[in-house]
């Protein structure tokens, strides 16, 4: 199997260099020229939860460059250059090859709108890395990954995929692969929202009573939503079971709650956020496709989702410079 990865930013470097290390032909697109001769020449490094590594690989500092035919593209860009890069490498992947979006939302129906429902693939990520300032890759936590085809079959073009990405992490193959991908973007809608809007790590904000709640509410909507479009959502990670939060109002169920969020801010204590890292490099952060997508599914169903309204809303006008981040800002979110 020959792969073409574009984007060798955290997400996309973690995955190149554990697939190359392990003997899988794989090549990288990566549009900033200095970084691009960075892993030609010297290597791409990994550090962290997944060991010290470091793989050199073939470079094309775009697609205009590509004169090879791939079996695979992983698309692990922003999710707004999804679109185009998709389009930009339908001349260079097997007509019969699969195109995989690696985005931490879910883009499966853009890639889709791309490609094709048939050549699409979406990637349920379930481990964290940071880029740092030296072009190194920092793996700040492991876990499991799925991947589906969004036709939702099994065939063995897709177990034959599976069996690389296990060489990353353990990955399992799925035939719902949006109803996973929704299990995750809850998540990354309550932490990757909660971060630029206080400029904390997952631990600092975590040691707010009203963060908590607002976690809380944010997922709430969210299984509100999925459960209005049809999807049946899986417990995240085996453990966070959403459904749980409409079965009661009580007090007492929400202290149970919170301390399953304190088990996540124990974990992941020390990590800034993709926003939060978007934010740091100013640039604008994905939250159309975390609490946004949330927002649009719920105006498309007729289900309000007050809280995530208001957070997008606060980050929109924290990207345009007319608010900043800061902790009191969670008093001013209306629960």
């Amino acid at each position: 199997m020959k792969i073409v990865l574009v984007g060798a930013g955290s997400i996309g470097g973690t995955t190149a260099v554990m697939l190359k290390e392990h003997g899988v032909d794989i090549d990288i697109v990566e549009a900033n020229a200095e970084r691009a001769e960075v892993i030609r020449t010297q290597g791409l490094r990994l550090t962290g939860a997944l060991g010290d590594h470091c793989e050199k690989f073939k470079v094309y500092n775009s697609t205009d460059e590509i004169t090879e035919t791939y079996d695979v593209c992983v698309i692990a860009t922003k999710y707004f250059a999804l679109q185009a890069v998709a389009k930009a490498m339908l001349p260079h992947v097997d007509p019969n090859g699969l195109f995989v979006s690696m985005q931490n939302g879910i883009c499966t129906e853009l890639l889709s709108d791309v490609v094709g429902k048939d050549r699409a693939v979406g990637c349920m990520i379930g481990f964290g890395a940071t880029l740092k300032p030296d072009g190194s890759v920092n793996v700040t936590s492991k876990g499991e990954l799925m991947l589906g085809r969004v036709i939702g079959v099994i065939d063995d073009r897709l177990k034959a995929l599976v069996k690389v990405y296990n060489y990353l992490l353990p990955t399992k193959a799925v035939d719902n692969i949006e109803a996973c991908l929704y299990s995750k973007l809850i998540v990354n809608s309550c932490i990757n929202s909660i971060a630029p809007l206080t400029g904390e790590t997952v631990g600092k904000m975590l040691e707010s009573k009203k963060a908590k709640l607002i976690f809380l509410e944010i997922a709430r909507e969210g299984i509100l939503v999925a459960r209005k479009l049809g999807l049946h959502v899986p417990p995240y990670a085996k453990v966070l079971n959403y459904n749980l939060l409409l079965l009661s109002n009580g007090q007492w169920f929400k202290n149970i709650c919170c301390l399953v969020v304190n088990v996540v801010g124990s974990k992941f204590g020390d990590v800034r956020p993709s926003t939060l890292q978007s934010l740091d490099r100013g640039e604008k952060t994905e939250i159309d496709i975390f609490n946004g997508y949330i927002v649009r599914k719920g105006r498309e169903a007729g289900v309000p989702t007050p809280v995530n309204q208001q957070i997008y809303d606060f980050i929109k006008k924290i990207e345009a410079g007319e608010e900043k981040s800061c902790l009191e800002n969670l008093e001013r979110i209306q629960l």
